[in-house]
């Protein structure tokens, strides 16, 4: 029975309703765009584009009408689409995501990962925004770039932004979305490398907040943890209270630390000479003999070094989201030159990423004595979920379906990562 697949999709389908009744909020020519009884209205261009796979736009448009002869054409839906104001998809985004809450936690506390992807777009060497030469006598490339913040136990996404490569800062991403964030709850948010300053600590700490961020280790020169004076090459659990400052006589007084003009920190200017930060730093050995070093301000008893260690290998996550995002969901496979265009591809593939692990998340299975333990097989739980999104007049079973697709658990398996860069996917090679 689809008794929860069912309450999910009524709860996009009113999502979507809502916007439709104040359509004029979403448009770009209020009282003129989605008046006239076209072939594709306002809710079916954005049912459309939630559905769309990695085909051809005409192939998509002919699963999507049941090869229907009086269709909308190609040049027809790109019209449709244009009327929509660019942030519509980003709208119903977060209008989805409120309507049903992130109720899993982990000992009370919501885990939110915050990580970056880099997507390939369309090759536009007349683009100055997105296009990348390249090296000398290579192919040139574009990009945008994907920022996001993950629930790791609700498996979805909470927000996102996009940015041009050109304007790329991770740092000020996560702080904008920080900012978004309810103030003074449970919420950790988990980072790896690249988030390490002292203005997201403290951006995190005023909001009332909890951190968990790997940073360098001791060992290595410009790290935080190497400018205080810790032990190199073993493991600690110290906390740390600093006074952030930008007066240069407090320079290389113990117990302050000094930024200059050019380090971004948004708590210290010509009223505020002083900010106190509190960190707790949890350096760790590996099985390989590496250490790692963790930037915290979690408490010592609640969360020991071993947790800190669990939590920081849960991060992963987000990971594993951004590949099932790109190649199951076909982020990779994008069906526009056109910037908007694409930004609404980019939000609607993370709608329906939350709309199938939504479903897919309240879906028990039955334990047997097997030799593994097994768990969904998420990249068929998204084509199934997809399909039943797309065929509102056809009855399936979802959550059976679902069900019958699992996947061994084989905790210990270990690869080295390999990384390979993909080129943008031309139009004139898609499936269908």
């Amino acid at each position: 029975m689809n008794f929860y697949a069912d309450y999910v999709r009524n709860k996009l389908n009113a999502a979507i309703s809502s916007m439709s009744s104040q359509i004029e909020d979403y448009v770009k020519n209020p009282g003129h765009d989605f008046t006239r009884n076209r072939k594709m209205n306002f809710t079916s261009t954005i049912n459309f584009l939630l559905t769309m796979e990695g085909g051809s736009l005409n192939s998509e448009l002919h699963k999507y009408f049941n090869y229907d002869l009086n269709q909308i054409t190609r040049s027809g839906f790109i019209k449709q689409r244009n009327k929509l104001k660019p942030d519509t998809m980003e709208h119903l985004f977060h209008k989805f995501h409120e309507q049903i809450l992130c109720n899993k936690k982990y000992q009370g506390y919501q885990l939110l990962a915050c990580d970056g992807s880099d997507l390939n777009i369309f090759r536009d060497p007349l683009n100055p925004h997105t296009y990348f030469s390249g090296k000398e006598g290579s192919f040139g490339f574009n990009q945008l770039h994907l920022n996001a913040l993950y629930d790791l136990q609700s498996r979805r996404y909470v927000d996102a932004l996009i940015q041009e490569p050109y304007e790329e800062n991770e740092s000020s991403a996560m702080i904008e979305m920080v900012k978004k964030l309810t103030a003074n709850q449970k919420t950790i948010i988990m980072a790896d490398r690249g988030y390490e300053t002292y203005n997201i600590f403290a951006n995190i700490q005023e909001r009332g907040l909890f951190y968990l961020i790997r940073i360098k280790d001791t060992s290595k020169k410009g790290s935080i943890s190497g400018s205080l004076s810790l032990p190199v090459s073993c493991e600690f659990d110290e906390e740390i209270e600093l006074i952030m400052t930008r007066k240069q006589r407090f320079y290389k007084t113990k117990g302050y630390k000094y930024l200059s003009n050019s380090s971004p920190f948004d708590f210290l200017d010509s009223e505020n000479l002083f900010y106190i930060l509190h960190l707790r730093l949890t350096q760790f050995q590996l099985e390989n003999g590496v250490y790692e070093c963790i930037a915290s301000n979690l408490d010592k008893e609640e969360f020991p070094p071993e947790k800190i260690k669990e939590l920081y290998h849960m991060r992963w996550g987000i990971e594993t989201s951004f590949r099932e995002l790109k190649y199951t969901i076909g982020l990779t496979n994008l069906h526009s030159k056109n910037v908007e265009y694409i930004c609404q591809e980019i939000y609607a593939k993370l709608i329906l990423y939350n709309f199938c692990e939504i479903i897919s998340a309240n879906i028990i299975l039955e334990e047997r004595n097997r030799k593994y333990t097994y768990q969904l097989n998420y990249t068929m739980a998204i084509q199934i979920c997809r399909h039943y999104l797309r065929q509102t007049f056809v009855t399936i079973d979802v959550e059976g379906q679902i069900k019958k697709e699992l996947s061994p658990q084989r905790p210990h398996r270990q690869y080295q990562r390999r990384v390979i860069k993909k080129r943008w996917v031309s139009f004139a090679y898609r499936i269908g």
